[in-house]
């Protein structure tokens, strides 16, 4: 019987804390790695199906509503990847780093020639039932102010190639990513996100569309917050009780 009530209560206990692993929605805490992404050079052609691997992000540069080969740039991992529910500062970039610049989510980027780098200024949550709230995703280089930045957090569209580019053909809403993964912690995930960048943002880019699609793995569950201990022990005080009310009886 006391077995049975253990078992109960440890079910019970962690049983919340074991479902990420299984179910497709993240925690904070938790961390998307970005694969080192690589690119075609060609400007002209639509980019064909198997031309880019790994993460990249592009810019609709003609405005024909596609994505071409030389509209791509590569990503790849900054100092920890894509931290759940954790906003990051604005990294390197050409001119000059920003005061405490990690370069936290991708390393570094080439951008019209100049370096830049991805940031958010609200923390990435959500699952693939409802996306990934990507409303703080950022860009920044040569100096450009960090407030605002070049802000990338609204303004979804659908490139006409998405599918050939190796990205969700459809599914895309403002501030939103499409997100496809199987809850398996150490197994592998994709990330598609589109935005326009807002007409009079100082950047200059006003009204440029924007692309993205990162991959890479979700290596581990984030370590419990101390709300899952208190379940813990709430559980085995409760076993404890039932036990010691057993004996008595």
């Amino acid at each position: 019987m006391i077995r049975t009530l253990i078992d109960t209560a440890l079910v019970l206990t962690f049983g919340a804390a074991a479902l990420p692993a299984h179910a497709a929605t993240l925690n904070n805490g938790d961390t998307l790695t970005i694969a080192t992404g690589i690119t075609t050079d060609s400007n002209d052609d639509p980019l064909p199906i198997g031309a880019v691997s790994g993460s990249w992000f592009a810019i609709d540069g003609n405005g024909d509503g596609a994505i071409a080969g030389g509209e791509t740039e590569s990503l790849s991992q900054g100092t920890t990847g894509l931290v759940i529910g954790q906003p990051t500062t604005p990294g390197a970039n050409s001119c000059c780093d920003y005061p405490g610049a990690t370069n936290a989510i991708t390393a570094p980027t080439s951008f019209l020639g100049t370096i830049g780098s991805f940031y958010t200024k609200t923390g990435v949550t959500g699952s693939t039932t409802s996306g990934l709230d990507m409303s703080g995703w950022s860009f920044v280089y040569n100096g450009l102010p960090a407030n605002p930045g070049v802000e990338l957090g609204t303004g979804a569209w659908t490139p006409t190639n998405a599918a050939a580019a190796g990205m969700a053909a459809s599914g895309y809403t403002n501030g939103i990513g499409v997100f496809s993964w199987d809850g398996v912690y150490g197994h592998s995930y994709t990330l598609d996100y589109t935005a326009t960048v807002p007409t009079g943002n100082p950047s200059g880019f006003g009204g440029y569309k924007w692309a993205f699609h990162l991959t890479g793995t979700v290596p581990t569950a984030a370590v419990p917050e101390a709300t899952t201990y208190g379940m813990m022990l709430a559980g085995l005080g409760l076993v404890g009780f039932a036990a010691r009310r057993r004996y008595r009886l």
